[in-house]
């Protein structure tokens, strides 16, 4: 869980967004919308593998529109 510590004389506003910003690298809000559900283990695979072929495809196509002549 990340924690921040106020400065002396540190306005809240700012460490609120220090807080805010650390959150969000620790992934806290990720982690939660994942947990909001339960996922059966069947649906957790398919959607891990999809994002595979997705990612698969991204790349392929980036490889060819490097490659691709262009007059």
């Amino acid at each position: 869980m990340p924690n921040v510590r106020v400065k002396e004389n540190e306005p809240f506003e700012v460490a609120m967004r220090r807080f805010k910003r650390s959150c969000e690298k620790a992934g806290v809000l990720a982690e939660v919308r994942r947990r909001e559900f339960y996922e059966k283990p069947t649906w957790e695979r398919k959607r891990i593998a999809a994002a595979a072929v997705k990612r698969h495809l991204k790349k392929v196509s980036r490889d060819n529109r490097r490659w691709e002549r262009r007059f």
